[in-house]
């Protein structure tokens, strides 16, 4: 296994020094063939996409427009993974040229009132510029993280994010870091768009159906006086982004476990109603449904 993991490495030690040297005109075919490959060799994830899209729409999309839909999230991976890569040596000019800010009021206000912050996000469009994007322009970030199974590119995720002001620590004993953080003036990020275990989660609909989902943003902010911004990172191009802020959520004091629960159903709504308004730019390939439908990933 550690000889694998390190092949691994090498191989994307490789991947990301061709991306370096490439023209930026030539890498975006390289990826969109590469997208066509993974497409057709990775059956299992191109079948939880599947899966998940004949789930949320049912019949309202042909076989066709699914297709298209499960295609384009691959071309979104791999962009994502390139973007990983180019970040590293990025600047905070660098990303402002490919990124248009929209209802950034909402986190400007947030920053002058001195509130505690926590953005709440999903594994949508420009997944891996957002948070780095975000924790130079405006405040340095804290971001719970699983950590990579492959222990040398684990290694070095951390070692680029910390570079961007970024925090990462993992899920056990994450509450008293991340009310540490909120502390020091360092806003809070969560992916909230994955299946997590029934006993961490509150269950709220998705697509019309129930999923699990973390109450931590609501609970946090309700403990704090933090407000919760949803934000998504929405690709407009390669290379291009509208980084779009909603709306805060402002929970008070001392909620009850029915309100907890409508405010997470708010978050959810937000990220459902993006990924309607532009399915290609989600992650379809994970399993979000499992925790009440596991059987449908069976086929």
């Amino acid at each position: 296994m550690v000889v694998i993991d390190y092949i691994l490495y090498i191989t994307y030690i490789i991947f990301a020094f061709i991306i370096r040297v490439m023209p930026t005109s030539i890498m975006k075919y390289i990826l969109l063939l590469l997208s066509k490959l993974v497409y057709i060799i990775d059956v299992r994830h191109r079948n939880i996409a599947f899966t998940n899209l004949d789930l949320a729409y049912k019949d309202t999309l042909n076989s066709k427009e699914k297709e298209i839909i499960v295609k384009n999230s691959y071309n979104n991976i791999l962009f994502n993974l390139y973007e990983f890569v180019k970040t590293q040596n990025s600047t905070l000019e660098d990303m402002d040229n490919k990124i248009t800010l929209c209802n950034d009021k909402y986190i400007l206000d947030a920053i002058k009132e001195n509130k505690k912050i926590i953005l709440v996000t999903a594994h949508y469009g420009g997944w891996e510029l957002a948070i780095p994007y975000l924790s130079l322009k405006f405040r340095p970030i804290s971001v719970i993280s699983k950590p990579i199974k492959n222990k040398y590119i684990n290694k070095m995720f951390k070692k680029v994010r910390h570079a961007h002001n970024l925090e990462m620590f993992e899920k056990h004993g994450a509450a008293k870091k991340m009310l540490k953080a909120l502390k020091n003036d360092r806003i809070i990020a969560m992916a909230i768009d994955q299946s997590i275990s029934k006993k961490d989660a509150v269950v709220v609909n998705f697509f019309g159906h129930k999923v699990t989902q973390t109450d931590s943003p609501v609970r946090l902010a309700s403990k704090l006086g933090a407000v919760v911004i949803p934000f998504i990172l929405e690709r407009d191009g390669f290379e291009k982004h509208k980084a779009i802020f909603y709306e805060p959520i402002k929970p008070k004091k001392d909620l009850t476990e029915d309100e907890i629960v409508q405010y997470s159903q708010n978050i959810s709504d937000i990220f459902e109603s993006q990924i309607k308004d532009k399915p290609n730019d989600w992650f379809w390939q994970h399993r979000r449904w499992k925790a009440f439908y596991k059987k449908i990933y069976n086929k």
